[in-house]
């Protein structure tokens, strides 16, 4: 038994969620909240080919969260109910093999696009650090003036070791 501390007001406790009591009645839930997580996922899926700010992406990943936790218990409430899964009507159970398969398209898609756009910007990255090191290691004189030493480029040491140094304070 948990214990209360009667000198001060406990704040109130929040109300159960207002989760669907049957099988049919999770199986229209967890139908809409597919259709709705397909569309916000294609929605991401282009902000995120439309090199939106990371603001928006942001919102977009914040607005999908809550609908995942439903989604996440609703489907576990569903699963867990073998008996009202088998006598679900044919056409609940084909809404949720079109639903499954439309989240399951949106997801594929909204993976694909985050992956691509990764690899892109490693690219970009890897380009500017590349063009970076070669303009401090060529340099171009100008005309009768002596050539200038090439500059310290920043990479990481192909050998020896990569510790850093440390001050003795011993005396």
């Amino acid at each position: 038994m948990d214990k209360v501390d009667v000198r001060f007001p406990q704040p109130s406790k929040a109300p159960a969620a207002n989760l669907p009591k049957n099988a049919e009645e999770r199986a229209a839930a967890l139908v809409e909240l597919m259709n709705r997580l397909s569309v916000h996922l294609a929605r991401e899926t282009e902000a995120v080919m439309r090199h939106c700010t990371s603001a928006e992406l942001a919102r977009l990943g914040r607005e999908k969260q809550p609908m995942m936790l439903v989604y996440e218990e609703v489907s576990r409430l569903l699963r867990v109910d073998r008996d009202g899964m088998a006598a679900l009507p044919d056409e609940a159970k084909a809404q949720l093999r079109e639903a499954t398969r439309g989240l399951y398209e949106a997801s594929a898609a909204n993976a694909d696009a985050l992956r691509r756009n990764s690899a892109a910007q490693k690219i970009l990255v890897d380009t500017v650090v590349g063009a970076i090191n070669r303009a401090r290691q060529t340099t171009t004189p100008a005309y009768g003036t002596a050539p200038v030493p090439p500059r310290a480029t920043y990479v990481t040491p192909s050998h020896g070791p990569s510790t850093s140094a440390t001050l003795n304070t011993r005396l």
